[in-house]
């Protein structure tokens, strides 16, 4: 289990973690940055032949305004078990 599906499995749980200062707001964050990677993955998958995922991070990150580095950080984040 990654952390992202830690998080998923925590449901309302994961808010009351964040409201007590247990988990940092920036995960929150990220957990949204996340989700919208993995449907740009599954948009490309759709669409196109091979999906990329530098173009899926930059996408993301453009729609966001953070940098595509800060995307990399968060699926390496959110994909490590």
């Amino acid at each position: 289990m990654n952390r992202y599906e830690t998080i998923i499995s925590l449901g309302e749980a994961f808010m009351k973690l964040i409201n007590k200062g247990l988990i940092p707001i920036h995960i929150l964050d990220w957990k949204v940055y996340y989700e919208a990677y993995v449907e740009e993955m599954e948009y490309q998958k759709k669409y196109f032949n091979k999906p990329k995922k530098t173009s899926a991070a930059g996408i993301t990150a453009e729609k966001y305004k953070v940098t595509e580095r800060t995307i990399f950080n968060v699926i390496a984040f959110m994909e490590n078990k």
